[in-house]
């Protein structure tokens, strides 16, 4: 009799489907943002302090975030504390949003390997209702910052794209909070970066007229839009890797600033 092949044991079985357990309060309690000044966007989540926990990066530069509701409904917003090293923002919404808020996590120690979703409002995608993207915690990257702190962040397995930073890296199994989308790799090499910076600069030549994410009249020049077509493509490049701040960082930041995690 030929051998039984079906029984075949795994090391960390799932018995949850891919949205995890934090799927239904996910996608009522993460939220687009949208900076008009910077003519930008990003993804943040509804916190039990009434606030929204978003990335540094989304809100910088921008006096008056405006946050996208499930339902369609726009509400206006205030940055209420950043840290640019750690890549984390709090925003207060000037109406009181009425969503169950996602839980951090108080636990620190997480294994390799472990599956986590992230949702979130990439570039391209225009839904009310976030995009889910499914992954693996990789590693653990550290660097020091400009300040000599060493910064460690997650490094994740999963389709982050411009965008999604400031969504939510949730644990699968428990729906908590772990880390926040801060990056994905779009690896260009030092040589390349500043090519693309002195093309951004130019603004002499042959003028073009288009409409940015807002439907307002933009011009630029014909370096700026190479620039922009060249830095647009290599954003969409997708290795399927990208940095999440840890739990314990985010924690230490709403403490920082006097909010209960």
């Amino acid at each position: 009799m030929a051998e039984d092949q079906t029984n075949i044991p795994v090391s960390a079985p799932i018995d949850t489907e891919s949205a995890g357990r934090g799927g239904d309060i996910a996608v009522q309690s993460v939220l687009r943002i949208i900076c008009t000044q910077q003519n930008s966007q990003g993804t943040g989540f509804f916190h039990k302090s009434g606030n929204v926990i978003t990335a540094d990066h989304v809100v910088r530069g921008c006096s008056n975030p405006e946050l996208i509701l499930p339902n369609g409904t726009k509400i206006l917003a205030s940055v209420l504390a950043t840290d640019q090293e750690l890549d984390l923002a709090v925003v207060k919404p000037d109406s009181v949003i009425s969503a169950t808020p996602l839980k951090i996590s108080g636990a620190s120690n997480f294994s390799i390997g472990m599956q986590v979703s992230t949702w979130g409002f990439p570039g391209g995608y225009g839904g009310v209702i976030p995009m889910l993207s499914v992954g693996y915690l990789s590693g653990v990257d550290a660097r020091m910052s400009t300040s000599g702190k060493l910064i460690r962040k997650w490094v994740v397995n999963a389709a982050f794209n411009g965008g999604n930073s400031g969504g939510p890296l949730l644990q699968i199994e428990t729906g908590e909070v772990i880390g926040v989308v801060s990056s994905k790799l779009a690896p260009i090499s030092a040589q390349t970066l500043s090519i693309l910076k002195i093309l951004e600069t130019q603004k002499f030549g042959m003028q073009y007229s288009g409409t940015d994410n807002n439907g307002q009249t933009i011009s630029f020049s014909e370096a700026q839009l190479v620039a922009a077509v060249l830095d647009e493509l290599r954003r969409q490049v997708q290795l399927v890797i990208g940095e999440a701040v840890i739990a314990e960082d985010i924690r230490t930041f709403l403490k920082l600033h006097n909010i209960d995690p």
